[in-house]
């Protein structure tokens, strides 16, 4: 009895714990912690991504970042004052060279 028991509270933490590392990186309600993607518009910053391995951008920054003809735009404005990797944000098959993001703090939070 005793076996059971501790076998179901196992296997139960283990779910918790694959459930949990499977949506790490988004909301309860499935959006990014890092933005969003976006339309690309003519106030956009452009990144070619190639040389850089760093890039500071600010809070709500949209960005257009391409590489070998494919390009995809985000914006960021999910959590601030974090560091993000390109190949957590990128479109499934967009071609990515290392790169991490580190976003500004959000000018309108006092936290």
């Amino acid at each position: 009895m005793r076996t059971t028991s501790t076998l179901r509270a196992t296997l139960l933490a283990a779910l918790a714990a694959a459930a949990f590392s499977a949506h790490a990186d988004t909301f309860r309600n499935g959006e990014s912690f890092y933005g969003a993607p976006t339309a690309a518009t003519a106030y956009a910053r452009q990144v070619t991504l190639g040389s850089r391995t760093t890039m500071n951008v600010g809070y709500g920054s949209v960005i257009t970042f391409t590489n070998e003809g494919r390009s995809f735009t985000w914006q960021f404005n999910g959590l601030d004052h974090r560091a993000v990797d390109i190949a957590k944000i990128a479109p499934a098959g967009f071609p990515t060279k290392p790169l991490i993001i580190y976003v500004a703090p959000d000018p309108f939070n006092r936290g």
